[in-house]
């Protein structure tokens, strides 16, 4: 079965490196004398302030937990990451997988690694590859990675065709495959094509409840490979 790519994702279209959030309509020192007119919102947007040692991440808190409770758990020995972007939550993956005493190897994928901001001193147990999302045999190189194996689509693009190919080339029994951010779009805008595609693997993956309920940017969006490979 060849599916439709849902979203095309062309990128942010915006600086990658991490700049600390700049207050334009209130001072940043507020006077306590004047405490209960303090403005209760950010005033900006806080999914920008979101960084990990310096380096933009575009998970928030909430993900984060959550990603946390699942890498104990499964305690994966590698983790693949559909879109670089600035690099921090690989970083931030290969950091806290380290807390845990987990001997991890954490790949970042993207078509474009210029906007990757990962400085060389911090690229140990990180590998970064150049590969395209349109055609899945730029994947091929990952057949050797170590299970368990978390595999996160956070780039967006050719999704199901991507999760085919793992499912059929890389996921052992167990390992997990995550759809960021874009489950309940496709299910505003395409409920019907959404429903026929995740019926299509209701043989070799199910949702894992725990962690699909836990976050808006992973909502719905948690699998693992429930069947072994023949």
């Amino acid at each position: 079965m060849e599916f439709t790519d849902l979203n095309l994702f062309r990128g942010l279209g915006e600086d990658p490196a991490y700049h600390p959030p700049v207050l334009k309509d209130r001072p940043r020192d507020w006077p306590l004398d004047r405490w209960a007119e303090a403005p209760r919102d950010l005033g900006f947007s806080d999914f920008a302030r979101y960084q990990w040692r310096g380096l933009r991440m575009l998970k928030d808190p909430e993900t984060q937990a959550v990603y946390h409770d699942l890498l104990w758990e499964l305690r994966p020995r590698t983790i693949v990451e559909l879109g670089v972007y600035g690099g921090g939550s690989l970083v931030w993956f290969r950091d806290l997988t380290r807390l845990m005493g987990i001997d991890c190897q954490v790949i970042g994928i993207d078509r474009d690694l210029s906007r990757c901001r990962i400085p060389a001193s911090e690229k140990s147990n990180i590998s970064l590859h150049e590969g395209d999302c349109a055609a899945v045999e730029t994947f091929e190189h990952l057949r050797s990675a170590a299970h368990p194996l978390l595999f996160i689509d956070d780039a967006h693009t050719n999704t199901f065709n991507i999760m085919k190919w793992a499912v059929d080339h890389l996921l052992e029994h167990g390992d997990y495959f995550v759809i960021e951010d874009m489950i309940p779009f496709w299910h505003r805008y395409s409920p019907r094509l959404l429903e026929e595609y995740l019926g299509a693997f209701r043989d070799v993956l199910t949702m894992d409840m725990v962690y699909a309920n836990a976050s808006q940017q992973l909502d719905r969006g948690v699998f693992r490979r429930s069947a072994k490979k023949d």
